[in-house]
């Protein structure tokens, strides 16, 4: 059975410096460049930010999930950015966000994007995983919350 952390690594995770919601979103897609997941980082960053224009991402209780699905993308993937400020998500519940799951898929990959995206949203419901993932030291201390949840 595929894991969640089958589609991430240590170098998509990383502490976010950013400000706004789009700059957050540009710092953290750019983790997958030179990774060959995807030969145009500039129009997946594009594609995320025209997303996130039409309707936030932010799903509540600290978490955003943008999300885009475009053809530069090979392989399917996700990164993690957590922000010990909070960020302005426009969250449905008003809140800052504190962690951000970028994800990213090819076009014809939609019913695995689904899952992942559903698999995602069913870990991080769980609050006490959410907050061991915001508070966690370490890239690899993350990976291994991810691991133990798949």
């Amino acid at each position: 059975m595929v894991s969640v952390t089958d589609y991430t690594n240590l170098k998509y995770i990383k502490n976010i410096d950013a400000r706004d919601k789009f700059e957050a979103i540009e710092e953290l897609a750019r983790v997958f460049d030179g990774s060959g997941l995807c030969d145009d980082i500039d129009s997946l960053v594009n594609a995320l930010k025209e997303r996130e224009g039409i309707m936030s991402t932010g799903i509540g209780a600290g978490i955003a999930i943008p999300h885009a699905k475009i053809p530069s993308v090979a392989e399917m993937a996700f990164a993690i950015g957590i922000s010990e400020k909070g960020i302005d998500f426009d969250s449905m519940d008003g809140h800052p966000v504190n962690l951000i799951i970028l994800v990213i898929a090819g076009e014809k990959q939609h019913k695995d994007y689904l899952r992942l995206l559903s698999n995602i949203m069913a870990i991080l419901k769980k609050e006490p995983v959410k907050e061991k993932i915001i508070k966690a030291v370490t890239s690899e201390e993350i990976l291994q919350i991810l691991k133990n949840q798949s």
